[in-house]
């Protein structure tokens, strides 16, 4: 078995749409402000990345950002 099997596309609009709320603006820049106040200016790690609802923001905002995942 592979992740393939596992997560084709019903199941990626399933989970946009399960979990749009993670998403928000409202939810997601407070966590983000405080992974960058924490990084300072060293760098970040995400393990298990997924979407990069986190990390994607997170190096749009200045902090080198190593991604991975086995998905």
């Amino acid at each position: 078995m592979t992740s393939s099997d596992v997560w084709d596309e019903e199941t990626a609009e399933r989970y946009d749409t399960d979990s749009a709320e993670m998403f928000a603006a409202d939810v997601l820049d407070p966590v983000v402000d405080v992974l960058a106040g924490l990084a300072g200016t060293g760098a970040a790690l995400e393990l298990a990345i997924g979407t990069g609802r986190v990390a994607v923001p997170l190096a749009a905002g200045v902090v080198r950002t190593t991604r991975r995942d086995v998905t």
